[in-house]
């Protein structure tokens, strides 16, 4: 080791001992002259004294970092981190800091850390996850991603642009006839192309298959009126209506598109790649090799923003959830062949989040004319989805025929709406799953279906007692809808809470308050408890916290957490933990209910407190998981006075939300539009908000098991 002039210093060998410890590479310089005042074993192992100076940085060890001066001479006394390569290309992390001297001067600290291969693994990552490995374009999840940052700007109107989706016209036959490589050829041949357009580079996401989309934004005031807007990309997206060719083939691909501009025709991506692909089918229609701006009067289907979507669970007779049916505010109509309906896109799984709930689920949704869209048989999966067809009387040959068609397109069938009028043997014998609502037909009536056709899977709808569960068990049913969110169950008086159960109740009365967090009882608690304090840490192990600091404490990992995360991460275990006995279904409607609440909070004029909110939602059914009444789990759990009168009255600040929650979760629909126009809280942002809830609580949910 070098130092300037103080070699016998005992402060300066200890600091050598120190400093050598490190496998960083570390410098301390001073700038002005750029005289080395010490060096660590790994540095000073790149110096070659013959070669190179020990005693000056600039002719010595900078030398094998040409970007380290740069670093260095940078001005102030806060610390500076940045990513440099050294002489053979490789990746160091370098963090620059102002440090006192052992002579009482300053000098500059330099700390080098060998990053090449995590930044490699990184990158190969990021590629794996957000770059189509085929053309080089980012993938439909980062285009989610990019277009989320955008969200609040988009809402608050800082921000305009547009979504346009295009495929390659003729594409299909080239790829049958030429194979997919020459298929894969063309693809490439696209985006080569687009890319070297800088008007193009940037903006290009490929959604799968020959589809891509071009994202772009404004900033405000960029154009004088949405007229210009819409001439300005109108000019710019047509330059990509080319002849896209292959060498030796004499078929040819050209170029479809649809255009929807934000904030106009939405603020969600769902929404503008819908009304983007309704405008791409009219250019198809068009005749191909066209741009298509989307318009209001296209929208033939019901406006997504005027459509409300619940999924209601199906449970097993031990109350675990079997699927959900997914109802929305529309009923099937025999006049939608020619308009675009949810089930025809395979946005479907991105709009409802089906990939983020249950994969092992089924989901049941109503038959359409538009479940033989090339593009809803090729994306929904047949062993998730079950179509319901609907009995009625003489129902019309070419109706039965296509209900034949999508079961040998291997869909399961469930007939629903059964009752002593409609019964048709060749519907039934059709059917994979026959559902009734008990009330629609006598106990007698429904066994004697039950037991001629055994091998069908029976679902009792609507069931609203014990009493009703139990004879519908008796009478062979295997599936049940309802029963679950009965609210008029026996309450028992008392119930003791088993030895761990307590430990889940009393760290929900540690969190359910507005006061402070006394993070120490909380830790104490979790402590006492094996399998919370497994949970804890494994939580901040999990995808979804992203913490990875060493642990050396329950104290620590519950600080670490903080204090939102540790309330809702609480609120998951705490309702699991006290309803084990009941449905799952009952923790996850409490979770969807809560931050469904939360979600909606800052819609209301004036902003609603999510807290109080997310609180409510959270205990307005946990009496149940307790067998309690509201006012004995109150008097329990000490929660600020307007969320007690909002879950005991009628009167309380939240009390018509919580009215709003229930009549959701009945598809209630048109009290559900009155809330909407009360509250000036649009259809969208309420659809966005309960799907954005499902899909968060079944995260928690499976980072909490």
């Amino acid at each position: 080791m070098f130092n300037a002039g103080k070699k016998n210093n005992q402060t300066e060998k200890t600091l050598t001992s120190v400093i050598d410890a490190f496998d960083a590479e570390i410098a301390i310089v001073r700038n002005g002259n750029c005289s080395m005042l010490a060096m660590n074993e790994p540095a000073r192992a790149r110096i070659d004294p013959e070669e190179h100076s020990l005693t000056n940085c600039k002719r010595g060890y900078s030398c094998f970092f040409p970007q380290l001066c740069d670093v260095c001479t940078q001005r102030g006394s806060d610390p500076v981190t940045a990513d440099i390569r050294d002489e053979d290309g490789r990746v160091f992390a370098v963090t620059r800091n102002t440090v006192e001297w052992t002579d009482g001067k300053t000098a500059t600290s330099l700390v080098l850390r060998d990053v090449d291969e995590e930044r490699g693994a990184k990158q190969k990552m990021y590629n794996l996850a957000y770059i189509d490995q085929l053309t080089g374009v980012p993938t439909r999840t980062k285009l989610k991603e990019d277009f989320e940052m955008m969200v609040p700007e988009i809402r608050q109107k800082k921000l305009s642009g547009i979504v346009a989706i295009f495929d390659l016209d003729n594409f299909k036959t080239i790829n049958d006839t030429y194979g997919h490589n020459t298929g894969d050829a063309m693809l490439q041949r696209l985006t080569t192309h687009l890319l070297s357009e800088e008007d193009f580079r940037g903006h290009i996401y490929r959604l799968g298959g020959d589809e891509f989309v071009l994202l772009y934004k404004n900033s405000p005031g960029r154009f004088s009126s949405f007229d210009e807007m819409r001439e300005y990309y109108m000019t710019l997206l047509k330059k990509t209506l080319l002849n896209y060719t292959m060498p030796n083939i004499e078929d040819r691909c050209t170029l479809s598109m649809g255009v929807s501009f934000f904030p106009e025709h939405g603020n969600n991506l769902s929404e503008l790649l819908r009304r983007a692909d309704i405008a791409l089918y009219r250019a198809k229609a068009g005749g191909r090799k066209r741009i298509v701006l989307f318009e209001e009067d296209f929208d033939e289907a019901k406006q997504f923003k005027d459509m409300y979507i619940n999924i209601q669970p199906i449970l097993l007779k031990n109350g675990n959830t079997y699927g959900y049916e997914l109802v929305d505010s529309d009923r099937p109509d025999e006049t939608d062949a020619g308009m675009v309906s949810l089930s025809e896109f395979d946005r479907t799984l991105d709009a409802l989040g089906l990939n983020d709930i249950r994969d092992g689920s089924k989901y049941f949704i109503s038959f359409t004319k538009q479940l033989f869209n090339q593009a809803a048989l090729k994306h929904l999966p047949k062993d998730k989805f079950v179509i319901q067809i609907y009995s009625a009387r003489n129902v019309p040959r070419e109706q039965i025929a296509l209900y034949k068609q999508l079961h040998d397109y291997g869909y399961s069938l469930a007939l629903v709406n059964l009752d002593r009028e409609n019964l048709d043997k060749e519907l039934i014998g059709l059917a994979d799953y026959c559902r009734f609502n008990p009330t629609t037909m006598g106990p007698a009536e429904q066994a004697r279906i039950i037991s001629a056709y055994p091998d069908k899977t029976y679902i009792a709808s609507e069931i609203s007692s014990n009493e009703e569960f139990m004879a519908a068990q008796k009478r062979g049913f295997n599936l049940f809808e309802g029963y679950y969110f009965n609210k008029e169950i026996v309450v028992k008086k008392e119930k003791d809470i088993e030895p761990l159960k307590v430990n889940y109740f009393r760290l929900l009365q540690l969190t359910s308050t507005d006061d402070y967090v006394d993070f120490d009882e909380i830790a104490s608690v979790i402590s006492s408890d094996v399998a919370l304090s497994y949970k804890l840490l494994r939580l901040l192990n999990s995808a979804s916290v992203g913490l990875r600091t060493r642990v050396s404490s329950i104290f620590m990992a519950v600080t670490l957490l903080g204090e939102e995360n540790l309330k809702k991460w609480i609120s998951v275990l705490a309702l699991r933990g006290v309803a084990d006995e009941k449905p799952l279904e009952l923790v996850r409607l409490s979770l969807i209910r809560a931050h469904f609440g939360e979600q909606l909070a800052t819609s209301f004029q004036p902003p609603k407190d999510a807290r109080h909110i997310f609180m409510t939602g959270l205990l307005s059914l946990l009496h149940i998981a307790l067998d309690k009444s509201q006012e004995e789990l109150l008097e329990e759990i000490p929660v600020a006075d307007e969320i007690r009168d909002s879950l005991l009255t009628d009167e309380g600040p939240y009390s018509e939300l919580l009215r709003f929650f229930r009549n959701y979760e009945y598809s209630n629909w048109e009290e559900i539009t009155k809330f909407s126009r009360k509250n000036g809280i649009s259809g969208e942002v309420i659809n966005e908000a309960y799907i954005n809830s499902v899909k968060w609580c079944n995260d928690l949910i499976d980072a909490s098991n």
